[in-house]
């Protein structure tokens, strides 16, 4: 607090007050600043381990009066039948069990009351999965990267009027207690998306999973789940893949000299989240070499084995990604993008690169006007769906 006070602010004061000097010349005074207050506090949580983001109760959230309000709701676990395969086997070596899961419910135009409600003829929902890096945020619709996520989207989207938001498992490791490593929180993304279909009534073609960030991630996963997974037509691979800043891989393989790893040290913040923590809170007992050649964890990673890679993308439904030019993960997003090309064709997967844009801008209202521009562009999508 003390260096941030009097060194750093001084510092980025007198290093953005002229936009030359700035990270990007198109950015405003306030964005070069906010974006190198983002780095230090990001930063902070893992240089001194205080744990000032930890996402919110959900124990405690049900007990308060206006949780019905906020659109608070419980659903079940996923059924034991349906964790199968490698998560499975997965899930057991890391003694993770399945739990019941909460979320909130955002609206448009409508009640919440009706948002709880079952869905329409044709009606289309979202399924959002929040940011964090797995080991922060929430899905609480105040103070978290959910809120403008989700009511940004729903602004600027003129075919859906609510998105259910999961409150998956958060992960740690020392120094915290060691809790929810993988595959917890796809065990909670794959029980919300069940609870849309069984309880909601959606259906599966109407839905579209929705991840920024580390909820990318999440997102990729889900849908490999259903894909490489043999289930009854009750679980089927949602309808569509939305991936705004998706992290696609937590051991960094792509370190060129002039990649964007290194050129885009200035204009991004999320570099804190790639020291380790989040890596070692996500393996749990699982060797670190996991992290290098698991397509669950790093479906972006250079060091993904040659089998796994072939047929790595089948079955996956029609997919948008989005990442700005200024983020340190701009050439693993491309790998992906190219990835999923060969594995869906060309005309199934599209990548949207912003210009001059930092990590996950969706859930920040103050980088206009490139947040609403894309956030048009994307709700244009979701409507053509």
């Amino acid at each position: 607090m003390f260096s941030t006070l009097f060194v750093r602010l001084p510092y980025w004061l007198l290093s953005s007050i002229l936009p030359g000097l700035r990270p990007r010349k198109s950015w405003t005074l306030r964005k070069a600043m906010a974006v190198a207050g983002m780095r230090a506090y990001v930063g902070t949580f893992f240089d001194t381990s205080l744990p000032f983001s930890v996402g919110n109760d959900p124990d405690q959230i049900a007990d308060q009066p206006n949780a019905d309000e906020i659109g608070f709701t419980w659903i079940p676990p996923l059924p034991e039948e349906l964790l199968v395969g490698e998560v499975k086997d997965l899930a057991k070596g890391n003694d993770v069990q399945t739990a019941k899961v909460s979320g909130y419910w955002f609206c448009k135009g409508i009640s919440m009351k009706a948002a709880r409600g079952p869905a329409g003829p044709d009606e289309k929902i979202i399924l959002h999965l929040h940011s964090g890096g797995h080991v922060m945020g929430s899905a609480h619709p105040n103070g978290g990267p959910a809120g403008p996520a989700c009511s940004g989207l729903l602004e600027h989207s003129s075919s859906v009027r609510r998105i259910f938001s999961c409150s998956y498992r958060l992960a740690s490791s020392s120094p915290f207690p060691n809790k929810n490593p993988f595959p917890a929180g796809l065990l909670d993304a794959l029980a919300a998306y069940h609870y849309l279909l069984k309880e909601v009534g959606a259906s599966p073609q109407n839905i579209t999973v929705y991840g920024d960030s580390s909820g990318g991630n999440l997102a990729l996963a889900l849908a490999r789940y259903l894909t490489v997974n043999t289930f009854p037509t009750s679980f089927p691979v949602p309808g569509a893949l939305l991936l705004f800043s998706p992290t696609v891989e937590w051991a960094v393989t792509h370190t060129a000299p002039n990649g964007s790893w290194k050129r885009n040290q200035r204009t991004d913040f999320s570099q804190s989240f790639f020291r380790g923590y989040t890596q070692r809170s996500l393996l749990g007992k699982l060797p670190t070499e996991t992290a290098y050649v698991s397509p669950w964890i790093s479906p972006a990673s250079l060091k993904l084995p040659a089998d796994v890679l072939t047929g790595m993308f089948k079955g996956f439904p029609r997919t948008y990604i989005v990442v700005g030019d200024g983020e340190v993960a701009l050439d693993a997003t491309r790998t992906l993008r190219d990835r999923m090309v060969a594995g869906m064709g060309e005309n199934n997967v599209e990548l949207l690169e912003v210009k001059d844009a930092t990590h996950d801008i969706v859930t920040m209202r103050f980088f206009e006007p490139e947040r609403t521009e894309t956030l048009k562009l994307i709700g244009a999508w979701v409507d053509s769906l």
